[in-house]
């Protein structure tokens, strides 16, 4: 079969279907089910249908669209304009232009598409950051295939590249409770994303571990759902002796608060933090931080979209990142720490 000439109808035929069931399929609409969908979408590249739905061959320029809410773009010390930057590098080294559309709030919430975003006629999405799934399902109608970077939802379908947070949050508490920390407070709201949620569960893995109790009390949060942090917040007291912070912006404005109030980090409380941003280098003292790898985030994200494209009827893949622990200024070992669990009181 001449691959220029094959049509929807051929599909069908192939598969015994119906034409109108391969046009759903091909162009991501309701009423099939997922297990057909992948039948026909990986007949379609196998016949070599290349008309409206399945967008340009694999070697063809290509045009990805990185889709990001505003709340997180703007947070973190630009920690997803960074990813941003590293995945515009690896575009530009194969001939793929990425187009960048930060999310409204408003847009969000009233599912509305971003300006122009129809005229660009991608041919795949990043989303990056924690977007309902709500307004993936409106973008998932347009553009096949979808790459979410730094999130998860278990509704979606969609491939995913995400940081090992739970495991994230295990480590960062555990060195704590290795200096000696016992009395350890956690900074952030579980319920902002899932990468918080996952790294407080970890720290609470940790201290179960370790026969220490989680204070309710000792988990503060000093930004608002907007993503907009503040020195407002009150501290507890009694205070813990260290503190897991959910970013290294959190682990900044709490390091400001207890400064302001003459407590010294890390003479009287250790913070540890997320992210490894260039402001955990900068602060004074320098940030104990996980290191996450935003160049290997925005690579592998690539690599994934590129490979669905070329398996457009595999089963949802998610890959898993690993971090590692960069040790700093903020975090002391205590004096006359109790080395085993069962001597504490």
């Amino acid at each position: 079969m001449d691959n220029k000439n094959v049509t929807m109808q051929d599909i069908a035929s192939q598969l015994g279907i119906t034409k109108v069931s391969v046009s759903k399929a091909i162009n991501n609409q309701p009423g099939v089910s997922e297990e057909l969908k992948r039948q026909i979408l990986e007949t379609s590249y196998k016949l070599g249908y290349k008309k409206n739905g399945l967008r340009k061959e694999f070697t063809d320029v290509k045009k990805f669209g990185f889709l990001v809410p505003k709340r997180f773009f703007l947070e973190n010390d630009n920690f997803y304009t960074v990813i941003y930057y590293y995945m515009t590098r690896e575009c530009e080294k194969k001939n793929i232009n990425l187009h960048l559309f930060i999310i409204d709030p408003v847009d969000e919430k009233e599912l509305t598409l971003p300006f122009s975003f129809k005229e660009y006629n991608l041919n795949g999405v990043f989303f990056v950051g924690e977007i309902g799934a709500s307004y993936i399902n409106l973008i998932k109608n347009l553009v096949f295939p979808i790459v979410i970077i730094d999130f998860y939802n278990p509704h979606l379908t969609e491939d995913c590249v995400i940081t090992d947070n739970f495991y994230a949050g295990y480590m960062a508490t555990t060195n704590l409770i290795d200096k000696g920390h016992y009395n350890i407070g956690f900074v952030g709201n579980p319920g902002y994303s899932t990468s918080v949620m996952d790294r407080f569960y970890g720290y609470r893995k940790a201290l179960s571990e370790n026969e220490l109790e989680y204070t309710k009390e000792w988990n503060i949060s000093n930004n608002d759902v907007s993503g907009i942090y503040t020195l407002e917040h009150p501290l507890p007291d009694p205070m813990p002796t260290a503190f897991v912070c959910h970013c290294d912006m959190a682990a900044y404005y709490l390091m400001l608060k207890l400064q302001s109030k003459g407590i010294s980090v890390p003479d009287q409380v250790s913070l540890v933090s997320f992210d490894n941003t260039k402001l955990s280098q900068k602060c004074y003292p320098p940030l104990t931080t996980i290191d996450i790898n935003k160049r290997n985030i925005a690579h592998k994200a690539l690599q994934q979209l590129l490979w669905k494209m070329e398996h457009p009827a595999a089963e949802m893949q998610r890959v898993l990142l690993n971090t590692h622990l960069i040790e700093r200024g903020s975090t002391k070992k205590l004096h006359n720490p109790i080395l085993d669990v069962s001597d504490r009181a």
